[in-house]
């Protein structure tokens, strides 16, 4: 029940940062004029810190607060950010898909892979 109870939390979570990050990612890429794989990088920045504090916190009620654990976190999400952005680098500018399409799928496939990597790695109860 309690993997079940966190998959809700995080589910919050992720909706929650991925929508601002979205939003942000679209802002940035749609009306400012940065080109989609560099707002993907700017917009996962933005975002990093309070995904980090929501989900130690209130997803997995975490109580390692070594530095770290929280560097191994914003690695994790560096690598995650920069694949995000490759993603959309290769569909969009390459295979000429749409990259708000692209970034929407790839955030989300991305994002359930986070999952299991923090429940097993960095947020182990």
């Amino acid at each position: 029940m309690a993997t079940v109870n966190q998959i809700i939390k995080y589910s919050s979570v992720g909706m929650l940062t991925n929508i601002i990050g979205y939003i942000l990612y679209i802002v940035m890429s749609n009306f400012i004029g940065v080109n989609p794989p560099v707002a993907a990088i700017l917009s996962g920045f933005m975002i990093i810190g309070i995904s980090y504090l929501l989900n130690a916190r209130f997803t997995f009620k975490s109580k390692n607060k070594s530095l770290i654990s929280a560097a191994n976190y914003f690695l994790l999400y560096i690598c995650a950010i920069l694949l995000h952005s490759l993603i959309i680098f290769i569909f969009s500018s390459i295979l000429g898909f749409a990259h708000e399409i692209i970034a929407a799928i790839s955030l989300i496939i991305i994002s359930c892979s986070l999952f299991l990597i923090q429940k097993f790695y960095f947020f182990q109860s």
